[in-house]
């Protein structure tokens, strides 16, 4: 397993980390807890060092997966975990995706049962769960933080980014006028904006690195024929579902003219931005498992590959920015 430049509390972040929305979340399908705890186990055993989760995935199940699993060896591992999503009041609905909550003492709170979950008196990296424009300029929100941090109960904090339209207005305010230097979102090679934009703001950005095989069409299972008729094919409310989906058939030639296939090829494309900390591809068994580990090893892509790929997402950008002005 290769590492990457980042580091927290002086471990450098494997270049993939595992995240826990496979195994807790609605959607991936029940796993049994004890294969659950295997498959992150097999995980460090491979080289895997950062595990990401959040505390409303399956309502604190996640954390409580990482505890049971990996509780021995919690100095050498780095946790991210998110807040916001307030499940504990009966009146708020975390499945329907309202609930959100920011102020200071729910913060608070939430830091505190995160921990109890964990088993663990601190937290690597503290993540602020899709807020919006308004809950990005709470001063509040970012005053507790930093005394979370002077206590020691965090080490660092961040943003969790979503796919609303604003999403790059809001990241763009946290890390210009907050300073906000460690970004949770989307990146692949059919979703290149947001990350782009971010690091030329600051060119110092850390980048947590999802949905890297781009809601599955990048994966080597992907088929146009079968994917239209899947669940996920079914995705036509997802905000940039649409657009990836057009810009999909324009990849085609990376597996026809390279001898990798496209799954290594789109994780290994992350991987290589140097801006990326980690990348968390969907781990859910252990054949993807060992086949990621098998790409997080290989070398970086060479810069010829890394310019083609850029070339055609910039070719199909202005391309469907051109039909739009028609």
């Amino acid at each position: 397993m290769r590492y990457s430049d980042f580091s927290v509390n002086d471990i450098d972040l494997s270049v993939i980390g595992f995240p826990l929305w496979t195994l807790a979340t609605k959607g991936w399908g029940k796993k049994d807890p004890r294969f659950a705890i295997y498959l992150l186990q097999q995980a460090f055993n491979q080289g895997i060092n950062f595990f990401d989760t959040a505390d409303s995935y399956g309502r604190g199940y996640g954390e409580e997966l990482l505890r049971e699993a990996l509780y021995p060896i919690r100095k050498e591992i780095v946790i991210s975990t998110k807040f916001g999503f307030d499940f504990y009041s009966p009146e708020l609905n975390i499945d329907g995706g309202d609930g959100k909550n920011f102020d200071p003492e729910y913060v608070s709170y939430a830091c505190e049962q995160s921990l109890r979950r964990l088993g663990t008196d601190y937290i690597d990296m503290y993540l602020v769960h899709y807020p919006s424009y308004d809950e990005v300029e709470n001063d509040d929100l970012y005053e507790v933080l930093e005394k979370l941090v002077d206590a020691g109960k965090i080490l660092k904090f961040g943003l969790a980014i979503d796919d609303r339209p604003e999403a790059t207005e809001i990241a763009s305010l946290l890390v210009s006028e907050r300073e906000l230097d460690l970004i949770h979102a989307p990146y692949s090679l059919l979703e290149q904006d947001l990350v782009s934009t971010l690091s030329k703001i600051d060119d110092n950005l850390s980048v947590i690195a999802r949905r890297v095989h781009a809601l599955g069409l990048l994966e080597d299972s992907y088929d146009p024929k079968i994917f239209e008729a899947s669940d996920l094919g079914q995705q036509q409310d997802h905000p940039v579902f649409s657009d990836v989906l057009t810009r999909r058939p324009y990849y085609d030639f990376l597996s026809d003219s390279f001898e990798q296939s496209i799954s290594d090829i789109a994780l290994r494309f992350a991987i290589t931005n140097q801006g990326i900390a980690s990348a968390l591809p969907n781990i859910n068994d252990i054949d993807n498992l060992s086949d990621y580990c098998l790409s997080a090893d290989k070398p970086d892509l060479d810069d010829e590959l890394m310019q083609m790929i850029s070339d055609v997402f910039q070719e199909q950008k202005g391309s469907g920015q051109k039909e739009e002005n028609e």
